[in-house]
């Protein structure tokens, strides 16, 4: 088994058939994948050929780092068993929305009940205080007073229930607002500013219609069907360490991509984490107890991510890493290590990436390479 993996490995790295039309165009995968603009994600054609080629037909995938859900929902539309779970609520609805194979009646009934419903929602001074909060500005800055309104009582009825008790479609429903939010083109409801990061806006303060936008995000990223193949999966919302005690089943594969040393998903997604509840202290205290926090001041926080992994894995489970190599530090070799002894190292593939573009954040750049690790499950 070993010697056949070594071979598809070498092969893989060969081949690195995502780099081959139509595969290695820009706007490639479902439009889905673009729910919701994401720092850092992974393209959806590599996850697409890592299931492809190491995940047997109707096998099953757990990404317990999972971000907004990239490697899950390819897995899902090949027909595989997929569930993805990350920590960050902002991530963690948008990867729900993915594996939860929403129709287009379904949301439009959300879409209805929700602009109904944000008529009845009444504002305080507390609420407007809450839009004194900001990183790049204030929230208050990037919006026309009358659309601040929608957006402040969506916000409430947002919080009104914890992210586990939402409704695929309502997930969905937030996805395509938190898209919106802000960004530089017409579909934004904010000031001009950027897709990813909200820096500090510019232009005219013009009233935007909450819900016509929401619509028009909608029709966009379902204008492609969902394959008939396509399995729906789990969304899980909460620290990888917690994940074995949510799931009931073991899987053919681990596949995830770790953040990438010295990113911070917290500060480029700021707003969209206001907006799911997080305060000035979230940002200063709870963000200390993310991964890409703990790599950064102990790479041995990863012993518990291998133990975990082994543990939800069959016993001839394949675990798959994609890391960035550049930078302030290549985690490659020390992983390689930290794995031992739940997992055996196979091989890696690598992928030279120094020209890709970096979307106007400066960190991206840094990333001369991405590496694939591939690992097997001890055995007991």
């Amino acid at each position: 088994m070993l010697i056949d993996l070594k071979n598809k490995i070498r092969k893989f790295e060969r081949d690195l058939p995502y780099k081959q039309l139509p595969y290695s165009k820009k706007s490639w995968g479902h439009p889905q994948h673009s729910l919701c603009s994401y720092q850092g994600k992974l393209k959806p054609s590599i996850a697409h050929w890592l299931i492809r080629e190491f995940v047997p037909t109707g096998g099953s995938v757990l990404d317990p780092i999972g971000g907004v859900g990239t490697i899950p929902f390819e897995a899902a539309l090949l027909g595989r068993v997929a569930v993805s779970n990350d920590k960050s609520p902002f991530a963690a609805i948008i990867a729900k929305s993915k594996l939860s194979g929403v129709t287009k009646a379904d949301l439009n009934d959300i879409i209805d009940k929700y602009e109904s419903l944000v008529s009845s929602i009444s504002l305080n001074e507390q609420d407007y205080l809450e839009a004194e909060f900001g990183l790049n500005a204030k929230v208050k800055d990037y919006f026309h007073p009358d659309t601040l309104d929608i957006i402040l009582k969506l916000r409430k009825l947002f919080l009104s229930s914890d992210i586990d008790d939402k409704s695929p479609e309502e997930c969905f429903f937030w996805s395509c607002l938190l898209h919106i939010l802000h960004g530089n083109r017409p579909y934004a409801l904010s000031r001009n500013s950027h897709p990813i990061t909200p820096f500090a806006p510019t232009g005219d303060f013009i009233y935007k219609d909450v819900f016509e936008k929401v619509r028009k995000k909608a029709e966009r990223a379902m204008s492609v069907e969902i394959p008939e193949k396509f399995r729906t999966g789990v969304g899980l919302y909460g620290d990888f360490r917690d994940v074995e005690g949510k799931i009931f089943q073991q899987f053919d594969a681990v596949i995830t991509s770790p953040p990438f040393y010295g990113m911070r998903f917290d500060r480029p997604n700021w707003m969209r984490l206001w907006f799911c509840g997080w305060q000035k202290e979230s940002f200063l205290e709870e963000s200390l107890s993310f991964l890409e926090r703990q790599q950064i001041k102990d790479i041995s926080v990863y012993r518990e991510f291998f133990a975990m992994s082994n543990s939800v894995l069959k016993d001839n489970g394949i675990l798959i890493v994609h890391l960035g190599k550049g930078g302030r530090r290549d985690m490659s070799e020390e992983l390689k290590e930290i794995a031992s002894p739940n997992f055996e190292f196979v091989g890696e593939a690598l992928d030279c990436v120094a020209q890709v573009a970096n979307h106007g954040i400066k960190d991206k750049g840094m990333t001369t390479a991405h590496n694939l690790l591939f690992f097997v499950k001890s055995p007991s």
